[in-house]
């Protein structure tokens, strides 16, 4: 059963929206967080906008790179080990890979743009390079590129690995260096990541203060204007599988949201393991005895919904003054009292 790779549902033409929106206007040298539960889209995110904010690569000039992705990954004994990082960045600009230019319908996964490095961490040279080389190097060969290239726009994925810092290194010391280097090479740098995240700016109000947030939503229970729109998110995913009734996941939407909570990625997979279910028992539709085989376990979707409501508090809108009424924050004098 062929499954469409993009579905333009509204969470994800509103969050494409806002990504633009905020990255157009976000000035060199700020950082910019994107920040989602597993499954909404933040790499199908990233690929349109590196597309869009860099147009066509014929209105480039010569030897220009408007932008390049890299992943911040756990390597190192499962610590974030930032010379990797620094390897990484140094080769983008060292073997620049433009495959993210290609239409999205043209590519089997938007990660593309991480095989060419992946697959050059496997060769012996990465290894030696990486022993011959110190982070301070790297970053200095990525800085001297990144000027001449006239790189405007960094994308950090898996950003939530930087939290995991080995003992000794210091997280707010890391993303100080990373607005230095937005600043020195007059970048916006985009890093995504799950709610834990926030641990990169919660603690630390000069990075606070220099970053932009874009909350990739997710349908949420507690809101009647989602039920509809998951309804139809939900069925327009159906078409693509065969069931034994048209109605089966209208009946079982609870069921569908348990499995997802909210997250077309989840959602995706939790129809892909039905059908998994289906196929096993030599059945031609799915059916409501599939759908139960697909669900997660009791702790998987108590640990899943734990993230999402982690996410629903990084998201609650500003409180009111009113709200702080007990820190006092009437003017001094009162207002309009002349003094």
């Amino acid at each position: 059963m062929k499954v469409d790779k993009l579905l333009m549902h509204p969470k994800f033409s509103t969050s494409r929206k806002n990504i633009l929106a905020t990255l157009q206007f976000a000035d060199p040298g700020s950082l910019v967080f994107v920040v989602g539960i597993s499954g909404v889209g933040k790499s199908e995110l990233r690929y349109e906008a590196m597309r869009t904010l860099s147009g066509p690569s014929s209105n480039w000039t010569d030897g220009e790179m408007p932008a390049v992705a890299v992943r911040a990954t756990l390597t190192d004994r499962r610590f974030f080990n930032p010379k990797d990082l620094a390897m990484r960045l140094a080769y983008s600009l060292r073997h620049p890979d433009v495959s993210w230019l290609q239409n999205r319908e043209e590519v089997e996964d938007p990660d593309v743009v991480h095989v060419e490095v992946e697959t050059a961490r496997r060769a012996p040279v990465w290894a030696e390079r990486r022993r011959n080389s110190t982070e301070h190097g790297l970053r200095f060969e990525f800085e001297r590129h990144a000027q001449a290239r006239r790189l405007r726009w960094l994308f950090i994925e898996e950003g939530t690995s930087i939290c995991t810092v080995p003992r000794g290194r210091s997280v707010h010391n890391y993303m100080m260096g990373l607005m230095q280097l937005a600043e020195e090479c007059s970048l916006t740098i985009v890093l995504f990541g799950t709610p834990r995240a926030a641990a990169l700016w919660d603690s630390f109000p000069d990075v606070r203060r220099r970053s932009l947030f874009v909350w990739v939503e997710r349908y949420r229970e507690d809101r009647a204007e989602d039920h509809l729109a998951f309804g139809g998110l939900v069925m327009a995913l159906a078409r693509q599988y065969p069931l034994s009734s048209p109605d089966l996941l209208v009946n079982n939407l609870e069921l569908a949201l348990t499995n997802s909570a909210g997250s077309f990625g989840e959602l995706k997979q939790f129809l892909a393991r039905a059908d998994q279910a289906r196929r096993r028992r030599q059945a031609e539709s799915i059916g409501t005895c599939d759908l139960i085989s697909a669900s997660y376990s009791r702790d998987q979707i108590l640990s899943m919904w734990e993230v999402a409501k982690e996410f629903d508090r990084l998201q609650e809108p500003n409180v009111l003054a009113r709200d702080l009424s007990h820190l006092d924050l009437a003017w001094a004098g009162g207002l309009g009292s002349g003094s």
